[in-house]
């Protein structure tokens, strides 16, 4: 069995986007139950991200 990993990316929130825009394939239908949960998760901590007031102030 394979292990998952993830991978904590310190880029700009436009490139978390783009990310999570080539990985929708994930959250598809007929994609298994890892793949879609690690595609919301992803899309939640982008979200979250959006919603915190920017470093420094």
């Amino acid at each position: 069995m394979a292990k998952g990993y993830s991978i904590r990316l310190t880029v700009p929130l436009e490139l978390h986007h783009a990310a999570l825009q080539q990985s929708a394939a994930l959250a598809a239908e007929g994609a298994g139950p890892a793949e879609r949960k690690a595609y919301r998760v992803n899309a939640t901590r982008i979200q979250a991200a959006e919603h915190q007031p920017p470093p420094g102030r």
